[in-house]
């Protein structure tokens, strides 16, 4: 630096109001309030009073080079600035927000029917129709006419509004997300924000601003648009001033007469009638004058409402959920009645009488009556965040980490629940709202939180935060402090109450002992240094935790000798060595004084009784190692038991689920897998001990999935496996074991994915990693080892085919397997693996005998399986398909046999597939296709009838509606069949009725595909359910009808690709001729 004379000056003035980074605080200065400080260069040290001599200071040891930073919410009223107290830092940052809504692109997909939306108003744009100017310009002689055509697409105006009432101060980070998604819809010209007040005369007011002084108030009236082009949609929860008074209701009602109005209400469904706008569910349906567009028709389960013959208007109200949201697109875009809630609204409405007082209730009546009526994840809620600081932004992160499918209503049932309430000092810079708790109120919450589960709330914010750090998105502002004093780095003393936080150096002195929030997260130091400059002193952090780790002790005699028993039973197998261990340890522990003093006795006391329960069973048994695990996990250094503790709660998940008790499985492998978590994360594990413990989290996230069906826990199962693997010290030399694991989770996600170019990505993925497990593995000779190596080379033959091949390899790979399996279940598997290769084969090549080898494997088969296996039903339907595509390729004389057989493999199939099974449609459907393929060859009614009824029940049973559709058709060309063989008139009514609900379902299905694949699929299927009505309609001698069906099947048939093969008659080209023949 090269400073000038004025330069020079000002630093020096600045000098004097700047401190050393060792200085204690001083107090406030009564004078003029000053800009925050910043950290300078030392200064020189103050002047000691006249005799006094300066103490030395004996240099304390230097903290060893931290790596994290702990985060705090922002204090009310601080400014920003690097603050602190002696050796406290704090620096303001931005930390990411976590959302509100739990899955917006979904929210805007269910919106898409918006776009849609046309305004009964006359279109204010025009555009030059080409077409139509030409032709008038021709019949004039020559004489250009211009003809304009309007353009109604973009022309309706979308209004938000939010209620600005005290109690609506939570859902502003709603409201911007909710803008947001309109606006990035496409389906209005424009979209305003507004936020409504009560006025100074009691009246609603709009303005601008959330702040009532914020923006200049202006009548409600600005929300009128008497041409009807406006759609208002008012976030509120109906428990505002203007909503006693009736303001709103009267609002809501000169608004309706307009254009259409709804109400979003983030509250929960169930407290919805305790607001001042109760609901009444029915079905809904637009107006259909010009003038009626915007009015509602609300047809309930009783008839019309007593509301509606009172005079008073219906708006819907929705919650913030896609379901909901869709369903008022769709319906104001003229899709039809659906079903919705609507309140009332008069002209007239008056005001609400005044509460009664109610009686003051204790903390644990307040407890209990939220946790009786609170949803499981409202309570669940409650309970995470009594162990977190009481600020609206990290409340809301806490939600969005520790429940991600939970949305906002679930945080309303916790504030509006009677456990917080308003803090009632000012809010900070940021405008963030804090929340007081009965200190009773936070006890009774924390008992059903342990203290480690605590910690794993603060273990899973700070990886929300690492992860989106500097990736833009909305803020809020925190402290990032370091405390270098007595008490550890990073490790402030905790906030009693969580309602008025105070920091260190706020009272002024030696600010010491304040008292400061506890943190929310904790931050990887590299994380800000890369998106922020950090001042110097904030470059290291210690991210060790203040644990006080109890004292080396030696390991118990018990467990030492319980070991050698344990390992005695695992290579001999005796029973009773793992009785003595048990009884051994039982009696060490009953001995022990203080009981749960030695947390490895009580571990390896639940890991013996644990193995016992595994090889005897019994409740008992799994009652007492669950005792003992939590006993041995109860102190907070013991992270290595956590390890036993989850492994207990994983074996009583898997005894739950044999009970019949899903719900309760999901629960024991939640706690498992949270477990997991924090014993994963102990320090000091080894490479074995942390793959194992690895592999033991991905198999319980594997059976949460198979008993929940998230796919979005193989995800996190595939992502932990990857994470571990770029950690390996030698990347060319993982464990096999890793590799393995893998490749079964990345199978299981290609499985479930709908995406079909990225189910074979995850496939092509998987078949990499089993195939490197394999040729990484040793290879034994021992049965267990070829029952593994058979399992394996099953699941990597699974993945070839998931992704296209190739398919070489996967003959040979189970060709390997068939040579070297020995139990006869394993080769029942790898027969049908080798089915569907030829199967697979055929669809290449088209060669008819790879489709004759892919049934002699799956006959194969059915043999070898038990028939008492859940699987064998599904080996029927293989083969049964199989042998049903035989008989198509086959001549009519030859075919009698082939589906005489299709039909008895299909029969076996539909008595052992179980009532309800999602797979009893699709099986009935086959079995109805071989019976009128036999009525083709042979003529029998009993088929042509027993192929109707089968339709039938089918269609009944169908949840797919694309497999619904095509049902319907089936049963439409059963019913066709039979007018043309008994020649009943009667016959032709059921069957256009059954065309139509085919051509609906089709509709349905295309609205739901999730891929181009069957959105086309659905589209074909409803061009050829139009179709066949058109012929029905002629066979009834109805010409204009079947024309239009006619028309109708055209149409779909132009929305497919010009390249797109038909799967079969009718096609396109039969519907253009017969069209032709009709006009």
């Amino acid at each position: 630096m090269d400073p000038d004379a004025e330069q020079l000056c000002d630093a020096l003035w600045l000098a004097r109001w700047t401190r050393s980074a060792d200085a204690a605080d001083a107090p406030p200065d009564p004078g003029p309030l000053l800009a925050p400080p910043v950290v300078g260069p030392p200064v020189r040290p103050v002047p000691l009073p006249p005799g006094a001599t300066r103490v030395p200071v004996p240099e304390q040891p230097e903290a060893p080079a931290a790596r994290r930073v702990a985060l705090y919410p922002l204090p009310s009223g601080q400014g920003s600035g690097v603050h602190g107290a002696g050796r406290a830092r704090a620096l303001p940052v931005g930390v990411p927000a976590a959302p509100v809504l739990p899955a917006p692109l979904e929210l805007q997909r269910a919106l898409r029917p918006l776009q849609g939306y046309r305004s009964p108003a006359t279109p204010l744009r025009s555009e030059l129709d080409e077409v139509a100017t030409a032709e008038v310009s021709a019949r004039a002689g020559g004489l250009i006419l211009p003809v304009r055509r309007y353009l109604s697409r973009r022309d309706a105006r979308l209004q938000l509004v939010l209620d600005a009432s005290s109690s609506m101060r939570v859902w502003g980070r709603l409201f911007a997300e909710l803008a947001q998604i309109f606006s990035r819809l496409g389906a209005f010209s424009d979209v305003q924000v507004s936020h409504l007040h009560q006025g100074p005369d009691g009246g609603p007011a709009v303005s601008r601003s959330a702040d009532p002084h914020g923006a200049p108030l202006h009548a409600a009236d600005r929300l009128s648009d008497p041409t009807g082009r406006r759609i208002v949609v008012l976030v509120s929860d109906c428990a505002g001033p203007l909503w006693h008074s009736g303001h709103a209701h009267r609002l809501l009602h000169h608004l309706s007469r307009q254009g259409p109005v709804a109400v979003l209400q983030p509250l929960p469904q169930r407290m919805w009638n305790r607001t001042r706008l109760p609901v009444t569910f029915g079905g809904l349906s637009r107006g259909d004058t010009l003038g009626g567009g915007a009015v509602l028709r609300v047809r309930t389960a009783s008839g019309t409402s007593a509301e509606a013959r009172r005079g008073a208007l219906a708006v819907p109200v929705l919650p913030p959920e896609p379901v909901a949201l869709g369903s008022w697109a769709r319906l104001l875009s003229g899709a039809g009645p659906v079903p919705g809630a609507v309140g009332w609204v008069r002209a007239d409405q008056p005001a609400a009488p005044a509460a009664r007082p109610d009686r003051r209730r204790t903390p644990l009546e307040r407890v209990s009556r939220f946790s009786a009526g609170a949803s499981p994840a409202a309570a669940r809620l409650a309970v995470y965040l009594a162990a977190t600081p009481l600020c609206l932004p990290v409340m809301q992160l806490v939600q969005r980490t520790m429940l991600p499918g939970s949305g906002p209503s679930e945080l309303a049932e916790v504030l509006v629940g009677g456990l917080v309430t308003r803090a009632r000092a000012d809010h900070g810079e940021d405008g963030s709202q804090w929340y007081d708790i009965d200190p009773e109120v936070r006890e009774a919450l924390l008992s059903r939180l342990g203290r480690d589960e605590a910690m794993l709330v603060l273990k899973h914010c700070s990886e929300y935060i690492e992860q989106h750090f500097g990736k833009g998105g909305p803020n809020f502002p925190a402290l990032a402090l370091a405390q270098l004093g007595d008490d550890g780095p990073g490790r402030p003393h905790p906030h009693a109450s969580g309602a008025e936080p105070t920091y260190a150096g706020d009272n002024g002195g030696d600010g010491g002992a304040a008292p400061v929030p506890q943190p929310f997260a904790e931050v990887a130091a590299r994380i800000l240094e890369r998106f922020m400059p950090l001042p110097e002193q904030f470059a290291t952090y210690d991210g060790r935790t203040n644990v006080a780790i109890s004292a080396e002790r030696p390991t118990h005699h018990a467990v030492v000798r319980a070991r050698a028993l344990l390992a005695r039973f695992d290579a001999e197998g005796m029973v009773q060595d793992v009785i003595d261990a048990v009884q051994l340890l039982r009696g060490a522990t009953e001995q022990e004084r203080p009981a749960g003093a030695d947390p490895e006795l009580w571990g390896e006391y639940a890991r013996c009784t644990l193995r016992l329960w595994e090889v005897q069973g019994g409740a008992a048994l799994l009652r007492e190692a669950t005792r003992a695990a939590e006993r041995a996990a109860a102190p907070p250094h013991a992270l290595r038991e956590r390890a036993v503790l989850a492994r207990v709660l994983h074996a009583a998940a898997t005894d739950a689920r044999r009970r019949g008790d899903r719900s309760g499985a999901l629960d024991l492998l939640r706690r498992a897998d949270r477990e997991y978590a924090v014993a994963c994360a102990a320090p000091g594990l080894d490479e074995e001990e942390a793959l194992r413990l690895t592999l033991e989290r991905v198999a319980s996230l594997e059976t949460q999935w198979r008993l929940g069906g998230d796919s979005a826990l193989l995800q996190s199962a595939v992502g932990m496996l990857e994470a571990f693997a770029d950690a390996w010290p030698d990347r060319s030399e993982r464990p096999a074991e890793l590799l393995l694991a893998h490749g079964r989770a990345l199978l299981r996600l290609s499985q479930v994915t709908a995406d079909q170019v990225q189910a074979r990505l995850y496939a092509e993925q998987s078949a990499r990693s089993l195939r490197r497990g394999l040729d990484s593995g040793p290879e034994q000779d021992t049965a267990e080892s070829v029952r593994d190596r058979v399992r394996v080379l099953i699941d990597l033959v699974d993945a070839l085919l998931s992704a296209g091949g190739p398919l070489d390899e996967a003959q040979a790979r189970t060709d390997e397997a068939l040579g070297r399996v020995r139990e006869q279940a394993q080769r029942a598997a790898l027969l049908v693996r080798a089915g569907r290769v030829a199967l697979a084969r055929y669809a290449e090549s088209g060669e008819p005998p790879e489709l004759h080898g892919a049934a002699d494997r799956f006959a194969q088969a059915a043999h070898w399986m038990s028939r008492d296996a859940p699987a064998h039903a599904d080996v029927l339907a293989e083969w049964g398909s199989v042998l049903l595509r035989l008989a198509t390729l086959e001549p009519a004389h030859r075919r009698q046999d082939r589906l005489s057989r299709a039909i008895r493999v299909l029969r076996d199939c539909r008595m052992e597939t179980p009532a309800g099974s999602p797979r009893v449609a699709h099986r009935l459907l086959l079995l109805g296709q071989a019976l009128m393929l036999r009525y083709q060859a042979r003529g029998d009614r009993v088929d042509l009838r027993e192929a109707e009824h089968l339709f039938g029940l089918a269609a009944a049973d169908a949840e797919d509606p694309l497999l619904a559709a095509r049902c319907r058709l089936e049963l439409g060309q059963a019913q066709f069949e039979a007018f043309q063989s008994l020649g009943r008139a009667a016959r032709l009514d059921v069957a256009v009725d059954a065309f139509r609900a085919a051509a609906e379902s089709s509709r349905r299905a295309e609205e739901e595909a999730e891929t181009e694949r069957r959105r086309q699929e659905a589209v074909e299927l409803a061009a050829q359910a139009h179709h066949w009505r058109g012929m029905s309609f002629e066979a009834a001698g109805r010409p204009r009808a079947a024309r239009d069906a006619y028309a109708a099947a055209r149409a779909q048939w132009d929305r497919l690709p010009d390249d797109r093969l038909a799967t079969g008659d009718p096609t396109a080209r039969q519907t253009a001729q017969r069209l032709a023949d009709l006009e």
